[in-house]
């Protein structure tokens, strides 16, 4: 039962979270510097939070910490969303591209953004190494490793894209990806996602475990499961956009997007 409150938190957390970056990219003009300066903040808040509990040993140094992952993460992807950090070629893909050109200019439109998440993520691994509480490196790791893993599934073709929640500034991405019932990677991300949270659950219910290893092993694989159910929901014809409305309530329709169609597109 101990588990079940930081299993809890993290969904709310994630939910929340989620709405709100949606919420407040869908309203922003993108280079919003209010917006950024307000995140910077809010990523200052979650750095001091991940140093202030990385020696800590209850359950409560785990949540701070998570907290503390959750809020860099946001940092990255709303300076994303704002077109703050992206790449050096922010445009759509040519007609006719092939898929390794299509790949590679995919990339570009993502680079600099990519790179600050690799920096980022080294940072705190660096901070967190050799430390009680190692959970908010751990939380923006998992967040950076599973949407790789989710951006590589898109590009080999999902079958939904939940396109009306993007920002009307990126959807030229739409010439980047296909739609497809079912693609070769998802099963292996899949497999190796779910060897990841077998290991994180035993470690959470190890004997001995402090109280910091148990809530936070809960916290990140909680994340990791959320994670690995996004990755579903892109392949199945269920409702679950219905989990974000409130973020988009009140926004202006959005044009249709057009992506790339495959042989194995679905009905």
């Amino acid at each position: 039962m101990d588990l079940l409150a930081p299993i809890l938190f993290a969904i709310a957390s994630w939910w929340l979270s989620t709405v709100l970056l949606m919420w407040r990219s869908k309203r922003a003009e993108p280079g919003c510097l209010k917006t950024m300066v307000v995140m910077t903040g809010i990523a200052a808040a979650g750095l001091a939070l991940i140093l202030l509990s990385r020696e800590g040993t209850g359950a409560s140094s785990a949540y701070l910490a998570f907290l503390g992952g959750l809020a860099i993460w946001a940092w990255h992807e709303m300076s994303y969303f704002l077109a703050v950090i992206t790449g050096p070629r922010p445009r759509a893909c040519p007609e006719g591209a092939s898929i390794r050109e299509r790949f590679v200019l995919g990339l570009k439109t993502s680079l600099w953004h990519e790179l600050a998440i690799v920096v980022t993520a080294a940072g705190l691994l660096a901070l967190t190494w050799g430390a009680t509480n190692p959970f908010g490196a751990l939380t923006f790791v998992v967040l950076w490793l599973m949407r790789w893993s989710s951006k590589l599934n898109i590009f080999f073709g999902v079958r939904n894209l939940h396109e009306e929640f993007w920002p009307d500034h990126l959807r030229y991405l739409g010439s980047y990806v296909q739609s497809a019932s079912m693609n070769a990677f998802f099963p292996v991300s899949m497999a190796i996602a779910g060897g990841v949270l077998a290991w994180m659950i035993a470690q959470a219910g190890a004997a001995g475990a402090l109280g910091v290893e148990r809530a936070g092993w809960a916290l990140v694989g909680t994340l990791l499961g959320l994670a690995m159910l996004e990755h579903v929901l892109m392949f199945l014809r269920v409702p679950d956009a219905v989990l974000w409305r409130l973020a988009t309530a009140g926004t202006d329709p959005q044009p249709e997007l057009t992506v790339k169609l495959t042989p194995n597109q679905g009905s």
